[in-house]
């Protein structure tokens, strides 16, 4: 068996999904530090089933999951498989693989699975430990294990030997059976407790039964007696109830005649109120279209003065504009002329440079070309005069052709300029012809704009009015609804001496409803009646309502406060002031209830009320809900009244105005439309001017710049005649004899100091053009800065510019708002006049709907008349039916028996001359003597004795259980001592030639602490290197501690081998030689089991199989490279 395959997603650097593959033999895995390769091992570790986060190097679980970087997201969960290939068996499942995974999410979770089946961590544990990877994972070998190993105590040496010789699964079983057996003791002990517990309580239950036989013939008895007495009681409460259904039959009836007559003046006076209220709200219509109208008279007023103040600033600002404008225009037209003189004067500063620059350039090139020739000797000068007169003749050919070509190139831009003229004043006459037809149409469009604005502002009212009358109107619906009506509404009104509603009569104003329902407190729903004589009618009318009425009769008012807020003087002026006083004379208005209470502190008498409903008294406070009592009805009825005006109101001028407005937006469309056409025109036509323009401008610049390099090139041409003329005779006179040559030398020296001369002053010339011609370039680019500026003033000026038309048109509006005036004031009389004549007519339908009052005052009585009796019979007939139901709930709680089994029970026997009802009471006495039996009493007895049979059985099987457990934990301490004895004695022979190995003439023991007991003692490992005498491995030096706890391990892998071995920079304190010896050392376990690497070492690279790189980018997460090490054999190749 050998690892295959890990995968990894999530899990600490490894974000994305990455893959290795395993083969046998050595894998070595290799990467800077911090780019993740120790984590390929906490990788293994952690799928392989440890829980432990120290041996992953972390603090919690949830640090395992891949946390994020700069560039990358944090992963909601860490997932790793672990393939193996298990051809040869080694673990206990018949697969050729086994995959094992395990995830841990965000939340804490985790998921373990072998081959996609989900399954516990101890099914995985237990499955390596077969496979001899045991839980305590020595075969994995991290960072600082080494020394750790070395530097255990005996106790972890023997844990690592008993996991190598698979002892660690017997272990694990006989500790399980210990516990087991403890467990067992633990029950054994119990067991013999409860068999003394159930002998004690066997005895008094024989006693028990005893009495229950008594107790169940004097409880028959009673039984017969009780069922048979319940019976009579019933029949006669059966007949009662039938005399009061015959009753109340005959009452209804006149009842119900009565009731129908009221139904039909109920009937009428829906007509009469509508008629009344139909005059009350024309005459509320009214008042409020007056109201509003005033409203509109102030609007006016301030419309007219606001118009009249915009048009006189408006005139003042066109005269300020205008002055403004005149000075900008001014100077743009003189910075246009400078401009363009700077132009002019810049484009002359180019042709000169150019000339200059021209000129520089062939001087400079004849310099050194003299230079160069006054060190040759005659045949070079020869050859040099002769390449310089080929190139200069070259260079005259090349600038003909590009005369040529620049003459035909100038032909063509001026063609072109002219073009351009001719599209450019087409143009201007075109935006001409616009510009006369833009003003009428801007004058229409603004008109159109005025009047949509003015629309939209009376449409956004009047949707604004509807939605808030909307709101209004629904919350006040909803509040009258929550409040409800009073429960005694339906009863009491319309009934002889009742004046109506106590808060009527006090004519509470709207901010005050809290404050007085809290001061009136039960009474806040009370009828006020004429006086004493009329309680009576109204208390019996009130005595069919739900949850009670309360009345009011004046009296006279007691002494009151005297000063203060009283809350009777803020009451409207309709109220009864005696009946305020006599209710409210002791009530002041506070801000808060902390005032009220230190008030009535100091007064007890008095009670303070709050605004929003609380009450302050001697006896307390109460926290008021200022959205109950009759007060609060009152007031949210009102409301809606006012709502629903508010909103037809409102309707009606929204439909006005959405006319309005729709008519103003078409007519702003087509304004707009041919505004937007002539302005699209204008755009057109003058970006197209702009543009050819621009282009007029650029192919004079290229034609300038034409001429100047053409010029420049005639000039260099004239020069280079000059030059070919100099330079033919000078190679004449270099072609003559001795003495013409001298005179040549001597001329060429001159000549070159001319030169020379003349291309100095030729630089001064360039420099001096290239300065003068910067500094006009950037006076050309301020003064251009400054023009733009100034355009962008100008038309900014335009775009403030004051239309005259506007100013006219405020001071019509100023005249329209005056002149609405006076029509407005005509009206308003007119809404006054009619007013008067709706009251008359408001004031006569209440006459009639007062004679349909007056009658029904006067049938009422007689249906509360008959609701009373029938009130009075319910009451009795309610009375019995719940004595029936007493009498029924009492047969069925004490005999268990229902009405019909009473009344057909036959009469009980009774002793003779005694009294049935006394002779009940005789037999419940002595069932009270008797005191309390167990009737189970015998049934228990028998259930005991057969638990305690039961618990006999039980102990025994538990005995034999103990002894069974006893024979496998000693068959299991044989075990785990033999294994382990005969892989310690493996392990230290191996251990010794390991040693040997890795310290050559060295010593290494491995010596059992306590021989005498195997299954306790501990390991202690002995090293002595060649030429050394330690005491203690700690006076070893870190290489020497590394190389011995090595060979302690490798002793342990080569006696008892794994499939695989996971050693991670266990070789990092080893110096070359050793390291080569620990080379060697894993040569002779890499054929027996597979092993996987990490290191920093090129040596141990070497010795790979296969090697993996880790790299990690800065922000990116880790990163997997293999390389397969084709190695070859030494040995192969000598015998070759």
């Amino acid at each position: 068996m050998h690892l295959k395959t890990l995968t990894l997603v999530g899990f600490k650097s490894f974000a994305d999904r990455t893959r290795l593959v395993f083969e046998p033999g050595v894998t070595v895995v290799v990467g800077p530090n911090g780019s993740g390769k120790s984590n390929l091992v906490d990788a293994i570790a952690w799928v392989l089933g440890t829980q432990a986060t120290k041996v992953l190097r972390s603090e919690k679980m949830d640090d395992l999951i891949f946390a994020g970087t700069a560039l990358r997201p944090a992963h909601g969960r860490a997932e790793v498989s672990l393939t193996f290939d298990n051809e040869s068996g080694t673990l206990p499942i018949d697969l050729a693989e086994i995959t094992v995974t395990r995830r841990l999410h965000r939340d804490g979770s985790s998921e373990y699975e072998i081959n996609g089946t989900p399954c516990r961590l101890l099914d995985i544990q237990e499955l390596l430990s077969d496979g001899g990877i045991g839980r305590h994972q020595h075969v994995i070998v991290g960072q600082g294990r080494v020394g750790a190993v070395l530097n255990a105590g005996p106790e972890e040496h023997r844990a690592i030997i008993e996991e190598a010789a698979g002892v660690i699964k017997h272990r694990s079983r006989r500790d399980r059976a210990v516990r087991r057996l403890e467990a067992t003791d633990v029950d054994v002990m119990r067991l013999h407790d409860l068999l003394g517990e159930q002998r004690r309580l066997m005895r008094p239950l024989k006693r028990q039964a005893n009495a229950a036989d008594r107790y169940d013939e004097a409880k028959a008895e009673w039984r017969a007696l009780r069922l048979w007495l319940g019976g009579e009681r019933l029949r006669t409460i059966d007949l009662r109830l039938v005399e009061i259904a015959a009753g109340e039959t005959s009452i209804r009836t006149g009842v119900a005649a009565a009731e129908a007559r009221l139904g039909e003046i109920a009937a009428g006076l829906g007509a009469l109120q509508s008629a009344a209220g139909e005059a009350g709200r024309a005459l509320d219509r009214d008042t409020t279209a007056a109201a509003r109208l005033e409203t509109a008279i102030e609007r006016l007023q301030r419309i007219a003065m606001v118009a009249g103040e915009r048009r006189r600033a408006m005139q003042n600002a066109l005269e300020q504009a205008d002055g403004r404008r005149h000075d900008l225009e001014s100077e743009r037209a003189d910075l246009t002329a400078r401009l363009r003189a700077a132009a002019d004067e810049e484009a002359a500063l180019r042709q000169l440079a150019e000339r200059h620059e021209v000129a520089f350039n062939a001087l400079d090139d004849e310099e050194r070309s003299l230079a160069g020739q006054g060190e040759m000797p005659a045949e070079g000068v020869v050859a040099a005069l002769r390449g310089d007169l080929a190139a200069l003749e070259s260079a005259e050919r090349r600038d003909q052709r590009e005369i040529d070509s620049l003459r035909q190139r100038l032909e063509v831009v001026e063609a072109r300029i002219a073009e351009e003229e001719i599209e450019a004043e087409r143009l201007r006459d075109e935006i001409r012809l616009a510009d006369r037809e833009t003003d009428p149409a801007q004058q229409v469009y603004d008109r159109a704009v005025a009047g949509s604005r003015r629309a939209q502002e009376a449409l956004e009212a009047a949707e604004e009015a509807i939605r808030t009358a909307g709101i209004t109107l629904a919350a006040s619906r909803a509040r009258m609804d929550a409040l409800g009506t009073g429960p005694s509404d339906q009863i009491v009104a319309g009934q002889a001496g009742v004046t109506g509603t106590l808060v009527a009569r006090l004519d509470i104003p709207e901010q005050l409803a809290p404050a007085v329902d809290a001061a009136l407190g039960e009474w806040g729903d009370a009828w006020a009646v004429e006086g004493a004589a009329a309680l009576e009618g109204a208390a019996a009318a009130g005595a069919d309502a739900a949850g009670g009425v309360s009345f009011v009769v004046p009296s006279p008012a007691p002494a009151g406060v005297t000063d203060g807020d009283r809350l009777v003087d803020r009451l409207g002026p309709a109220c009864d002031r005696k009946l305020a006083e006599a209710l409210l004379g002791d009530v002041v208005i506070v801000a808060d209830w902390h005032e009220g209470w230190a008030l009535v502190e100091e007064h007890p008498s008095l009670r303070a009320v709050t605004l929003s409903g609380d009450v302050a008294t001697r006896f307390g406070i109460r926290i008021g809900d200022p959205s109950r009592g009759r007060a609060a009805r009152q007031a949210a009825a009102t409301a809606v009244e006012r709502a629903i005006i508010d909103e037809a109101r409102a309707s009606s001028r929204h439909t006005t105005s959405r006319r309005a407005f729709d008519a103003a937006r078409e007519t702003e469309r087509v304004a707009l439309e041919a505004l937007e056409a002539v302005d699209t025109r204008i755009a057109g036509a003058t970006e197209a001017l702009r543009l050819v323009e621009r282009s007029q401008s650029e192919s004079g610049a290229e034609a300038d710049r034409l001429r100047v390099r053409r010029s420049a090139l005639d000039e260099a041409a004239a020069g280079r005649a000059e030059r070919l003329a100099g330079l033919r005779t000078r190679l004449d006179a270099f072609s003559g004899e001795q003495a013409v040559r001298q005179a040549a030398w001597e001329a060429l020296t001159a000549r070159r100091e001319a030169v020379a001369a003349r291309r100095d002053a030729a630089r001064r010339h360039r420099q001096e053009a290239a300065s003068a011609l910067a500094a006009v370039e950037e006076r050309t680019r301020l003064l251009g800065r400054r023009l733009e500026e100034v355009t962008g003033l100008l038309e900014g000026a335009g775009e403030v510019r004051v239309d005259p038309g506007e100013i006219v048109r405020l001071g019509a509006v100023e005249e329209r708002s005056r002149a609405a005036l006076g029509s407005s004031r005509t009206h308003l009389g007119v809404l006054r006049e009619r007013q008067r004549v709706l009251r008359e007519e408001a004031g006569q339908a209440g006459s009639v709907l007062d004679a349909a009052y007056a009658e029904r005052e006067r049938l009422e009585p007689i249906v509360s008349d008959g609701r009373e009796k029938l009130s009075v019979l319910a009451i009795e007939g309610a009375e019995l039916r719940v004595r029936r139901e007493s009498e029924a709930e009492g047969l069925r709680r004490d005999v268990d028996a229902a009405e019909d089994l009473a009344l057909a029970a036959a009469p009980a026997e009774v002793p003779e001359g005694a009294d049935p009802r006394e002779h009940l009471g005789s037999l419940e006495a002595q069932l009270r003597r008797l005191g309390p039996i167990n009737p189970l009493a015998a049934a228990e007895y028998r259930q005991l004795a057969e638990r305690s049979e039961f618990l006999e059985a039980q102990l025994g099987d538990l005995e034999d259980s103990r002894r069974e457990l006893t024979k496998v934990i000693s068959a299991l301490d044989e075990e785990i001592a033999r294994l382990f004895m005969e892989a310690f004695e493996q392990i230290a022979a191996e251990y010794e030639q390991s040693f040997g190995l890795l310290f050559p003439g060295g010593k290494g023991r491995l010596l059992l602490t306590d021989p005498e007991h195997p299954l306790e003692t501990g390991v202690t490992v002995h090293a002595q290197p060649m030429g050394k005498r330690v005491s203690k491995l700690s006076l070893l030096s870190g290489g020497e501690q590394s190389l011995a706890a090595l060979a302690f391990l490798f002793a342990v892998f080569r006696s008892r081998p794994s499939p695989f071995y996971v050693l991670d920079e266990v070789e990092a304190a080893l110096d070359d030689a050793n390291l080569r010896r620990f080379i060697r050392l894993v040569g002779t376990l890499s054929d027996r089991s597979q092993l996987v690497i990490v290191t920093h070492q090129q040596q141990t690279m070497e010795a790979a199989d296969l090697l993996y790189g880790v790299t990690m980018e800065p922000g990116e997460t880790s990163r997997i490279l293999a390389k397969r090490l084709d190695r070859v054999e030494v040995a192969a190749g000598d015998a070759a």
